[in-house]
């Protein structure tokens, strides 16, 4: 398997995470994360009391959340074992039906982030995986479809149509990962070739590199060969089929409604196909051959044609624009634009303009580190990863904390790159590298004392306890964040003109930046119950969160003041001031 040689060189994620590790790294391809690590710590539930749950991720903004279940067997065996696929019901059962009070730690947050979720209208699919390393099975698949059976019975406690839900089982095994890998560095997976009628006729348009031929095409070659490919018709475009929920809004709904009801209309009712292949062989007047096909925008028009009950009719079209290129930078290009409605858009068009070059540039200057300020890295190879890479979300979600909008950063995390308000409000003239640095370093500080808690849980006191408990809630490090944020001018013992200004001297490695925020942290840490009402409902509620971050501050500015003000114990904070620079 091609994904094995590819998985096998992810050190980063086999030593830190061991078992979990293809779980993860299924979840990287698919999603095509930048920051797997990021995210595996907010969605790893996997602990000795984890009810069968190892996994789940949630993105309100897509509408998307995952439960899984991993399997790493040691040996070569002809198929996973069904029952840890069947110990997804277990996983389902305590997900949505236990009472929260009586849930591990590890999955409470978890459960009580997607249960809201849930009831507020923001989750549309739900996919259960059970991944592995071994080939798939016919046993598991049944047994993925108990599941997915399962799930649909519990969401009845928390959707009044629980077919507005779309619910999808996978087997993620060697079959699986093979394709999504392939998928991730191969623009064109489907390789066979195909006579496609075109009854209208169309033309041919050549470029530099490129020939385009725009048709119309019949709806039945769709529907046939998305019953026959699948998702590997779409290995150029980010996200596969999302399927469509019974809503008089859902697009692709409204796609499939008018393929059964006004066939004849289709074509000027939709947008229509860009379809990537490898050869054109033959033009005629009614007929086109090509040889290997991917649909670089139109995953979600194929979908829908292919999963209605009745073949369409045969004088039902859609127009199509068939493109073959050779230069891989266009490629490139091509794919990326005819993307531009996936999550990543929005940071893609902001790579380009002069605050993120400014600060590409800067970033040069700075060891240890790589900033790509919204760009995509690597033409050629899709899932490239930087160890030393300052992802650019992840980045913009704690800028917007530490200036004061954990509400931003947790739950609108995409609109920081499309909205001009948030976006200027983060990156402008006075955003500077030095200072991200100095903010993210700051995170991952948080996030390394959250793993050491972890690793610990059972020896903990009393107050690492609540320390953990409080880490463990989703969104509670954006709003520990801001609270940091604004006790900055008693953790430096001087007033601070514009939070900015702060950034570490030019001296200091990445490395050394986020231990340098261990000693301010763990005087911090202690008043962290101050926060509670901010996180314990979501980050939803600004008056909640400014109330608590205040709170926070009064507490900690009277402990800071104690230190600062006895010899024998301000050394370490003498240490951190005269390392920040406040101008």
């Amino acid at each position: 398997m091609v994904f094995m040689d590819n998985f096998l060189g992810r050190q980063d994620l086999i030593t830190k995470y061991k078992d979990n590790a293809l779980l993860l790294y299924s979840l990287e391809l698919r999603l095509q994360l930048e920051d797997i690590q990021s995210v595996a710590s907010d969605a790893l539930t996997d602990g000795n009391d984890d009810k069968k749950c190892d996994l789940v991720y949630i993105d309100e903004e897509e509408g998307l959340a995952i439960i899984a279940q991993g399997y790493h067997s040691q040996k070569d065996r002809h198929s996973a074992p069904a029952n840890k696929a069947s110990d997804l019901n277990t996983a389902v059962t305590w997900l949505f039906n236990e009472d929260i009070k009586n849930l591990p730690l590890d999955i409470r947050a978890a459960s009580i982030q997607l249960r809201e979720a849930i009831n507020e209208g923001k989750i549309h699919t739900i996919q259960i995986w059970y991944v592995h390393n071994l080939p798939e099975s016919k046993n598991v698949s049944d047994e993925m479809n108990a599941v997915k059976l399962s799930l649909m019975s519990a969401l009845k406690s928390y959707t009044e149509n629980p077919k507005d839900i779309n619910v999808i089982s996978l087997e993620v095994g060697r079959e699986t990962l093979d394709r999504w890998y392939k998928s991730s560095s191969v623009p064109i997976l489907v390789n066979d070739p195909f006579e496609i009628s075109t009854p209208n006729g169309g033309y041919k348009i050549v470029g530099d590199n490129w020939t385009s031929y725009m048709t119309a095409i019949p709806l039945t070659f769709l529907f046939d060969n998305y019953k026959k490919y699948k998702d590997d018709l779409f290995s150029s475009n980010i996200r596969g089929y999302l399927g469509s929920l019974n809503k008089k809004n859902n697009i692709n709904n409204g796609i499939k409604r008018s393929v059964e009801s006004t066939p004849s209309n289709f074509m000027v009712y939709n947008n229509g196909l860009t379809i990537l292949v490898d050869k054109f062989e033959d033009f005629s007047t009614n007929n086109i051959s090509v040889t290997g096909m991917s649909i670089v925008n139109g995953a979600q028009t194929t979908g829908a044609i292919g999963s209605v009950l009745n073949r369409p009719r045969e004088d039902a079209l859609v127009s199509v624009r068939f493109i073959k290129c050779d230069d891989p930078k266009i490629l490139r290009d091509i794919i990326e634009f005819n993307n531009k409605q996936n999550v990543v858009a929005s940071s893609d068009f902001r790579s380009t303009d002069e605050i993120q070059d400014g600060l590409r540039r800067q970033f040069n200057e700075i060891r240890s580190v790589v900033y790509l300020g919204g760009r995509r890295g690597g033409s050629e190879d899709k899932i490239k990863r930087y160890s030393n890479l300052i992802p650019h979300d992840l980045v913009a979600q704690c800028l917007s904390a530490f200036h004061q909008d954990p509400n931003t950063a947790y739950n609108r995390k995409k609109e920081i790159w499309e909205n001009n308000t948030l976006y200027s409000s983060i990156f402008s003239e006075k955003t500077t590298a030095r200072h991200m640095v100095f903010v993210y370093s700051l995170y991952q500080a948080i996030e390394k004392k959250k793993e050491v808690l972890k690793l610990n849980k059972s020896n903990l006191s009393t107050t690492e306890q609540d320390i953990y408990e409080y880490l463990s809630v989703r969104g509670s490090t954006w709003v520990l964040l801001a609270a940091i944020a604004s006790s900055m001018d008693n953790i430096l013992n001087k007033p601070l003109r514009d939070l900015f200004d702060l950034k570490f001297k030019q001296t200091i490695t990445f490395e050394e930046a986020v231990t340098i925020w261990e000693h301010p942290l763990e005087t911090a840490l202690p008043f962290v119950s101050s926060l509670l009402p901010a996180v314990k409902n979501g980050v939803k509620t600004k008056e909640v969160i400014n109330n608590s971050v205040k709170d926070f501050k009064e507490k900690t500015a009277s402990i800071l003041k104690l230190l600062w003000g006895t010899p024998g114990l301000k050394i370490n904070f003498e240490n951190f001031s005269s390392l920040t620079e406040t101008n």
